[in-house]
């Protein structure tokens, strides 16, 4: 039997169908149909072509797709998206560049283009590929000596600083690391220039253009996802004034995107709640949730982990907020409804995360919080369940088991026993919890935040760089093409409480959609890589197409 939403029964005809195609639903009622009609922003019905065909009028925009698969258009569950485009457009890129000197020339010419700028500002560098060793800032000074220059790494949790920078900072011999952070030193005790987590939060944040101009890198921006299928973004670290911003470009139809926006957890709500007051109604722009972080990352030995680094005795990372203080913030967000997602990457961060969303419930009283924990890399297995049985959502990102050096420095830094419960997504889903998935866009060795190179790799647990290789750890973890679609589409609706509205292919949700070049479903793993987006739908709309 066809889906079909109340509306249609009346007579009325559809504005867009489209036919002969294979369609995925995510919906278990009926997980398959052969067409799809819209009318409106909604979906209409689902099912068979000739029982789809009566929606079919005079005025019905029909595409047929010659057995091409419709999935529900990807949300992204975790991006920086907003903040990534301003990077983009003002700062200088060292992604995948593994020469000093090159480093040196792209900083001269981005000094040249922005000679009154207070600050320089670059971003996507890797340590891995300067042989593993901690630039330092005596590279940068022979190119900028009188302006302080502020280089992010690819993941943002360390920053390689000038001279100039550190002494805007005030950072010299005598300073103290400050709580949640490292100066890294010489053998002498002076700063080098890198700088970790909360030792680099006093940078000035790169200043934002008039609306006008970040409205059109934005809607730029927003293009290029829709060539990738995504419909759906959720946004960390959102400031007010790009709430606002998205949401003025969304009323007046020039953002083809819904983004759910995490604004940074505060010791006290009035920001948040003016933020999310700003947005309400709206199903395109919202606010449902606030960020914070317990640690830092893997890769520079911050993520704070049980047992001490293999390869570092003594050090166990440590948390990047005050425990406690976070903890009273976790609290009064939770008592005024709030959602909650807190980055936590090591296993002590995690069991940490769900012992005080386990508090929250305690103290506030239970109900459906869905708070979250963001990555949650590495899990000790006697908290695996607890994920479920709190109510708690992984959002995990497929491809970060799969970036350069991360086999490296798991092995080298938590060793083959522990690494055995690194990105357990199977045990999560078996356990019952709701595992969702985003890019960490751009945060990561990725040229795009493309989904399906996210869906290999939750398949396969081998690089999308590196496709012709084996699993880089724990195949057992491997999810079905079905739960990583899943996991890109369902739940990371349900991990925005907009589950009813959008992920799956149901009648009287959102038409949101997204229509493949292969059907990966029924095909071999590898040509997941060779699939392409052709169309994709938004809010009833054909916004890109390429058939």
């Amino acid at each position: 039997m066809t889906m079909v939403a109340e509306p249609l029964r009346n007579g009325r005809f559809a504005d867009l169908v489209l036919r002969n195609v294979t369609v995925w639903t995510v919906d278990g009622h009926r997980p398959r149909a052969e067409a799809v009609a819209i009318k409106g922003n909604e979906i209409v019905a689902a099912g068979r072509n000739e029982e789809v065909a009566s929606l079919i009028g005079k005025g019905t925009r029909v595409h047929d797709l010659q057995g091409r698969l419709v999935l529900p258009g990807f949300n992204d569950s975790h991006t920086h998206f907003v903040l990534e485009t301003l990077v983009a457009a003002t700062a200088f890129s060292l992604y995948r560049i593994d020469s000093l000197q090159e480093v040196q020339r792209r900083l001269q010419a981005n000094a040249l283009a922005h000679p009154d700028s207070e600050w320089l500002y670059g971003s996507r560098w890797s340590n891995h590929l300067f042989a593993g060793k901690w630039p330092t800032r005596s590279v940068l000074d022979a190119v900028e000596a009188r302006r302080p220059v502020a280089i992010f790494d690819i993941d943002w949790h360390t920053a390689w600083v000038n001279t100039a920078a550190l002494q805007r900072l005030g950072y010299d011999a005598s300073t103290r690391d400050p709580d949640g952070g490292t100066i890294v030193r010489d053998d002498a005790g002076m700063p080098t220039g890198i700088l970790f987590e909360n030792a680099h939060a006093s940078i000035p944040s790169i200043p934002r253009p008039a609306d006008k101009v970040y409205a059109e890198w934005l809607s730029k921006e927003v293009e290029s996802l829709n060539r990738l299928g995504i419909t759906s973004i959720s946004n960390m670290e959102s400031r007010l004034d790009n709430v606002e911003l998205t949401a003025r470009l969304a009323g007046a139809g020039r953002l083809n995107l819904r983004i759910n926006h995490w604004p940074e957890l505060p010791k006290g709500l009035e920001h948040a709640r003016q933020a999310q007051s700003s947005c309400r109604g709206s199903e395109q722009i919202r606010i449902v949730g606030l960020k914070a972080f317990m640690d830092g990352v893997l890769s520079n030995r911050t993520a704070w982990l049980l047992e001490p680094y293999s390869d570092a005795a003594g050090t166990c990372g440590y948390p990047v907020s005050n425990v406690e203080e976070l903890a009273q913030r976790v609290l009064e967000a939770d008592a005024a409804g709030f959602q909650v997602v807190i980055h936590a990457i090591g296993d002590r961060a995690v069991r940490e995360t769900l012992d005080l969303y386990e508090r929250a419930g305690r103290v506030n009283g239970k109900r459906d919080s869905r708070h979250r924990i963001e990555h949650a890399e590495l899990i000790h297995p006697a908290d695996v369940a607890r994920f479920a049985a709190l109510g708690v959502i992984p959002s995990m990102t497929p491809v970060h088991l799969c970036a350069p050096s991360v086999g490296e420095y798991l092995h080298a830094g938590v060793g083959s026993l522990r690494g055995e419960h690194a990105f357990t997504w199977r045990a999560l889903v078996d356990a019952g919890a709701n595992l969702c998935f985003g890019t960490d866009w751009a945060a990561i060795e990725l040229e795009r935040p493309n989904p399906l190179e996210q869906i290999f790799a939750a398949v396969t647990r081998i690089p999308p760089q590196e496709p012709d290789g084996g699993p880089l750890l724990n195949p057992e973890q491997c999810l079905s093409v079905e739960q990583a679609i899943r996991s890109y589409t369902l739940e990371s609706a349900y991990a925005e409480f907009m589950e009813p509205r959008k992920g799956s292919i149901t009648p009287g949700k959102l038409a949101d959609l997204c229509v493949l070049s292969k059907n990966i479903l029924d095909t071999d793993p590898g040509q997941i890589l060779e699939t392409e987006v052709v169309m994709t739908v938004f809010d009833g709309r054909v916004v890109y197409e390429r058939l």
